[in-house]
Order: C-alpha cells, then sequence, then structure tokens
C-alpha cells in the first residue's frame, strides 16, 4: 500500500498577545523555523496613575513671576535669615515670623535638594538637602540654605579655586571684606574667621527665588 505524503509538522505557541506558528524544516542537523505568522491582538487598556500634579513652591519664596527681579522675601543672604523681610503687592515691608511655619510647599514634602547655580564653584558641594520626618517649613529651608552657605572654606578648596582661576581668589577675599563690614558682629573679628561658601557668590547677595 501506498502511504499519504508526509504532512509538515506544525507547531504553535499560544500567548496573550496572539498566536505564533512555525513549521519546522531539517536544515543538516537541526531544525530552524521556515515560516512564520503572527497574529496579534488587542490588549486591554491599562489605568496609570497621574502623575502631572507637581508640587508648588509657596509664594514668599518662589520666583516672582511677573517681576523675578523683585521676589516676595527681601533677604540678604549673607545675614541670618530672621533678617529677612516680606514685600506684599502693594510694597509694604512686613515681618517674616508669620510665615516661616509654612509648608515649603502646596502638596507636603519631606525631602527638598537646592541647588545654587549662580555659585560657579559649587560643584566642590553637595547640594542642600533638607529632610524631615514632617512637611517641610519655609524656616527649615531658609536655615539649610544660610547653613550652607555660611560653611568655611578649606585651605583645599581655596587651593582648588586659584588653581582653576588666580583671579578669582581676589574675588573671593574682597567678597569676605564687604561681608565683614557689614556682618552684626565685630568687623575684624568676622574677617579673621575666614572666607566661607558665600563668598564665592562674589557680588551676589540678595535672594530671588526657588
Amino acid at each position: 500500500p501506498t502511504l499519504p505524503a508526509r504532512q509538515p509538522d506544525h507547531n504553535v505557541w499560544s500567548f496573550p498577545t496572539g498566536n505564533l506558528t512555525w513549521t519546522p524544516y531539517l536544515n543538516g542537523c537541526s531544525y530552524l523555523p521556515a515560516t512564520v505568522q503572527w497574529t496579534p491582538t488587542t490588549l486591554p487598556a491599562m489605568s496609570w496613575p497621574q502623575t502631572d500634579e507637581r508640587p508648588e513652591i509657596a509664594p514668599w519664596l518662589a520666583i516672582n513671576p511677573f517681576q523675578p527681579a523683585m521676589p516676595m522675601l527681601q533677604w540678604d543672604i549673607r545675614q541670618n535669615p530672621i533678617t529677612a523681610r516680606l514685600t506684599t503687592g502693594a510694597h509694604i515691608s512686613t515681618d517674616l515670623a508669620h510665615a516661616l511655619s509654612s509648608p515649603i510647599t502646596d502638596i507636603p514634602v519631606s525631602i527638598i535638594e537646592i541647588g545654587i547655580p549662580a555659585c560657579p564653584m559649587a560643584y566642590m558641594w553637595n547640594v542642600i538637602r533638607v529632610q524631615r520626618s514632617g512637611a517641610i517649613q519655609v524656616q527649615d529651608v531658609l536655615d539649610a540654605i544660610y547653613e550652607w552657605l555660611q560653611t568655611p572654606l578649606t585651605r583645599a578648596e581655596m587651593e582648588h579655586i586659584e588653581h582653576v582661576n588666580p583671579d578669582s581668589v581676589e574675588a573671593v577675599l574682597w567678597a569676605l571684606q564687604e561681608r565683614a563690614s557689614t556682618s552684626p558682629t565685630l568687623h575684624g573679628w568676622e574677617y579673621r574667621q575666614g572666607p566661607r561658601r558665600i563668598d564665592c557668590l562674589g557680588g551676589v547677595r540678595r535672594w530671588i527665588g526657588l
């Protein structure tokens, strides 16, 4: 009797997104796929969480969108934040005390990192990191910025600044002299404490905003 011609072996693999069908053929000593047919199916729509919402900085510390050069917070960043004042739209200066306990953002956050782009040497140090167990408040941010800027420069940092640009050392020492002359402490004592990070900002001393 004559046997019917042998039909090719079909293998079908089923997946959640369709079926993969292939026919093996002998190539030397191994089977390789000869034809591939893919039947796609439509996946069910998946719901994703909304990520458009971002915290907004409290208006007392934010950049003034209408007059960037006129922020609400009037603060000489060389001085302690307790010396800062708030200026209203009617140009009335008020005390900052009532705003210090306010959240830094409309959506409470417990960690915030702040960079100082105006400081050309800021790459030598870590960013300003504010972290607490509850919602970060305005005073937390101001104190962290002030303490970061008041960190004394080490000898190695001064040598690095001189290596990068010898003129920068003179600028830092000039800023130190200016800061000492306006310090509420004894001017000579402040100058003898040496340069701090704030002096790397040169003539930049006014708060602009976050």
